[in-house]
């Protein structure tokens, strides 16, 4: 006997910015209504139906803000309770998105199924891939992406869950098993599998896709709008066709589309999806439309017992990059591996050891560059991947404008930090410590150590330790004449000026280290070595991450008997050091969040 299910998308066309939440909704009881005269017995709306995608603006207000979530309840709060007296009265299962203001003060992109026999809500997803950015462009005419501002990361993974009373199953079966994800989570691998493994039969899955938005795919702004949004309805069936076929999975997809406000255009799309990865049924329009296919659930079978049967033919031994790893780290390049061209023309890998049957769990730590000039974190990052234990994985963090190019004062550091820790204390669950690269007493530091647990230092303070351990007097080579007054009175604040030989300021600016010519760079930075080696320097501290490429020329003027310490290098190992200790930051004094107070006056800067 067949386990049929028909299931209906509706998609909604635009709205705009103005709308009254009334009419958004009275269009969305329109479209159950048309479902349900169908014979739906379960429709999905789209992602944060109720409203437009606000995500696209900047609110500088918190009480505007705040009026885009859904606040309480979402079966009986005003703004959206006759959405689903409406589902209840018809008898009619739906799965709606919407921005979730929680009783804690937290901001959630979620969705929820609700079963209407019982009036309940069986399961709730929080969106987990955010896409965009914290700030906003500084161009007006850019279309903004501001869900990493408004929204956290979701908090309760992608839970399968059976549903009730939808059709009948054999005792052995049991209840059609759902899951559910939004929007960008469509496009990872990972969302698919999580649910694949717990034998999902239908993934339902809302959005709004932009048709154009260069800034925020990095392409150019001269392509066609035409061509962008037909590769961007390309990609969003090829995510739903491929990932259903790879998973045996029926899904459906409801899309929030048409031109919001005159000018922002989002895709259509909506379709379900069959486990061969077959379009089954899609929109013809760019308006409020219904889509509907009966769908048999017993057609999973086929996939889930032989092509894609993972009891038999998955391979975790070797997947463990998967979950220990973010962002990607390239193979070394063939000139600096440890490796050797054979004579057949072959390349022959020596590696550090034979390959892992199994993969222990890595000590992660994120080096934080709060400038936003990316070649130095490529930089840091570089120098740092030769001498990295096996288990030990550094990932570089570039701020993203406003942030500064540069750090070269203090008004620089304040904005610097301000950008960079809106970006990283969402993401700080995925690392066991922090290392700020910014040679001074970084505006950053503190602050990540009152949100954050793990072990946090800067490149400053820990090659100030190395070298105070290493040798008996210090020399700090420093860029801007600027930059030689501010490290005096960030050595003094660490407790080391009575260590200290001099601080050597180069009369460069940041970017200049990377900009003039190196032999000219080179010339001046081993003159002011020399210099405090003179002065009776024993050790010598790079005082800038951009210089860390430099170091093996500095030591090669100063000879062997004086240490030169990079900062980066000390401070990864540093932290390395602490987190094998299993140490933490102390919460009992400095170091405590003032998180709860913030939430109690109103104020949520994350």
């Amino acid at each position: 006997m067949p386990r049929n299910i028909r299931i209906a998308a509706a998609q909604m066309g635009s709205t705009h910015l103005t709308d009254a939440r009334e009419k958004t909704l009275a269009r969305m009881l329109k479209l159950l209504d048309d479902a349900a005269s169908q014979g739906a017995q379960l429709v999905l709306f789209p992602e944060t139906a109720f409203t437009t995608f606000f995500p696209r603006h900047f609110f500088p207000d918190e009480e505007e803000l705040e009026s885009w979530f859904e606040h309480g309840d979402i079966r009986t709060a005003p703004n959206t309770k006759a959405l689903f007296d409406k589902a209840q009265q018809l008898a009619v299962d739906i799965c709606v998105g919407f921005a979730e203001a929680t009783d804690d003060g937290e901001h959630y992109n979620t969705c929820v199924y609700y079963h209407a026999k019982t009036g309940s809500i069986i399961s709730k997803y929080r969106k987990i891939h955010l896409p965009g950015d914290f700030e906003p462009w500084p161009d007006p005419k850019a279309i903004n992406q501001l869900e990493k501002r408004y929204f956290k990361p979701g908090n309760l993974g992608w839970q399968a869950f059976r549903v009730p009373d939808l059709t009948a199953s054999p005792a052995e079966r049991g209840d059609p098993i759902f899951g559910m994800m939004i929007c960008n989570d469509r496009r990872w691998a990972e969302s698919w599998r999580v649910l694949g493994l717990q034998g999902v039969e239908v993934v339902l899955c809302g959005y709004n896709t932009a048709g154009w938005a260069p800034e925020l795919w990095g392409s150019s702004a001269d392509q066609d709008p035409i061509e962008a949004e037909q590769t961007a309805i390309f990609q969003h069936k090829l995510s739903m066709q491929a990932h259903s076929y790879t998973n045996a999975t029926f899904s459906v997809s409801a899309a929030r589309c048409g031109l919001d406000d005159g000018k922002y255009s989002l895709i259509a799309g909506s379709c379900i999806t069959d486990p061969e990865g077959r379009i089954i049924a899609e929109s013809k329009t760019k308006e409020d439309e219904i889509i509907i296919a009966d769908c048999d659930l017993d057609k999973c079978k086929a996939g889930k017992t032989r092509t894609f049967d993972f009891a038999r033919h998955r391979r975790i031994e070797h997947y463990g990059r998967i979950t220990s790893q973010t962002g990607v780290i390239e193979p070394p390049k063939l000139n600096e591996r440890d490796g050797s061209a054979s004579p057949n023309g072959e390349y022959v890998m020596v590696g550090r050891g034979p390959p892992s049957t199994g993969e222990s769990k890595k000590i992660r730590i994120l080096l934080c560059n709060p400038n936003a000039t990316k070649f130095m974190t490529d930089n840091c990052i570089k120098m740092l991947q030769p001498t990295l234990p096996p288990d030990v994985e550094v990932h570089g963090f570039t701020a993203q404008t406003p942030a500064p190019t540069a750090i070269e004062g203090h008004l620089d550091s304040v904005m610097s930090a301000a950008a960079a820790v809106r970006a990283i204390v969402p993401m700080a669950d995925g690392y066991d410590a922090f290392l700020v690269a910014c040679y001074s007493d970084h505006s950053l530091i503190r602050p990540l150590r009152e949100e954050l647990d793990k072990p946090v230092t800067g490149i400053m303070e820990a090659s100030l330790f190395a070298a105070r351990t290493l040798g008996n007097r210090f020399g700090l080579i420093a860029t801007s004449n600027r930059s030689k007054p501010m490290a005096e009175d960030a050595i003094r604040h660490y407790g080391f000026d009575g260590f200290c030989a001099g601080v050597g300021s180069c009369g460069l600016g940041v970017l200049e280290l990377e900009s003039k010519p190196q032999k000219e760079v080179l010339d001046i930075m081993c003159g002011v070595a020399k210099d405090l080696v003179a002065r009776g320097a024993d050790t010598l501290t790079l005082g800038c991450a951009g210089m860390t490429m430099l170091k093996p020329a500095v030591e090669e003027a100063i000879g062997e008997d004086v240490q030169v310490i990079d900062g980066v290098l000390a401070g990864v190992q540093h932290l390395v050091g602490l987190v094998r200790m299993g140490s933490k930051t102390a919460k009992a004094g400095m170091y405590a969040s003032s998180n709860s107070n913030r939430l109690a006056r109103g104020q949520q800067y994350f």
